[in-house]
């Protein structure tokens, strides 16, 4: 037998070797193709267990009704209060960008148009008028003041003062503007929000019934009686402080 005849007889062998390898990969991908097939049926019995096939807003709806799995449940609630605080605050926002931030430029854009009309002069007049005696320096001239001008524009109304009740009545003026918040939000609008976490709890108070319905009308006339006895009495003691002060360092005011 010659090399070529062997080498003849070789190769025939391994062509027929290469369609048994043929034959073998397509029996196993139709085996496959059969197994997938035999699986997808049984997951679309699995999905649709109940009997009849269900609609797409269907299925949304049972997946809505699965309970979420929660691992590590404890860091899970810190998460949740963590952002809960945020979204708590966005809603306290929300509320006063509907409720008492319109409220506020309406009544600032009035109380400013009552000032131009009345006239700054006469309003200035009577401030001179009510900086005369000890009285209604330190009640009227800083109601008068943070009123109409609102802070910080009210401190200049100390200006028609003497020099000696200057630092009383900005001791005065100064610390009323945030007791008559609750009746003029317009005195204050940037520091609202010292009556405004006073109001929340009452309005939360009066809707679970623990204090009567106007509840913080009355807290909010009483703030702003309350503030004008406190300036009364801070700026005569201020007064009296400024006075001896002079005195010690030969200040002649």
């Amino acid at each position: 037998m010659s090399v070529f005849s062997l080498l003849a007889q070789h190769a025939d062998i391994a062509v027929h070797n290469l369609h048994v390898a043929g034959s073998m990969v397509s029996d196993a991908a139709l085996h496959g193709k059969l197994a997938v097939e035999h699986a997808t049926d049984h997951l679309v019995v699995l999905a649709q267990a109940d009997s009849a096939p269900i609609t797409v807003e269907q299925f949304k709806e049972k997946l809505s009704e699965v309970q979420q799995e929660e691992q590590l449940g404890w860091l899970t609630h810190i998460g949740k209060y963590f952002i809960g605080i945020f979204q708590k605050g966005g809603e306290v926002f929300a509320g006063f960008v509907v409720g008492i931030i319109p409220t506020l430029v309406v009544l600032m854009t009035a109380f400013y148009a009552i000032t131009e009309l009345v006239g700054e002069d006469r309003v200035h007049g009577l401030a001179r008028s009510a900086g005369r005696i000890a009285l209604t320096r330190y009640t009227l001239l800083p109601v008068l003041a943070v009123f109409f001008l609102t802070n910080p524009m009210a401190y200049t109304f100390g200006s028609f003062l003497d020099e000696k009740y200057k630092p009383a009545f900005y001791d005065a003026a100064v610390s009323y503007v945030h007791p008559p918040l609750g009746l003029f939000p317009h005195i204050n609008p940037g520091e609202y929000f010292v009556w405004g976490g006073i109001l929340v709890a009452l309005l939360e108070l009066e809707k679970t019934g623990a204090v009567a319905q106007g509840y913080h009308v009355k807290v909010a006339i009483w703030y702003a009686i309350v503030g004008l006895v406190v300036i009364l009495l801070k700026g005569m003691l201020t007064e009296r402080i400024t006075a001896i002060m002079a005195r010690r360092q030969g200040v002649e005011l």
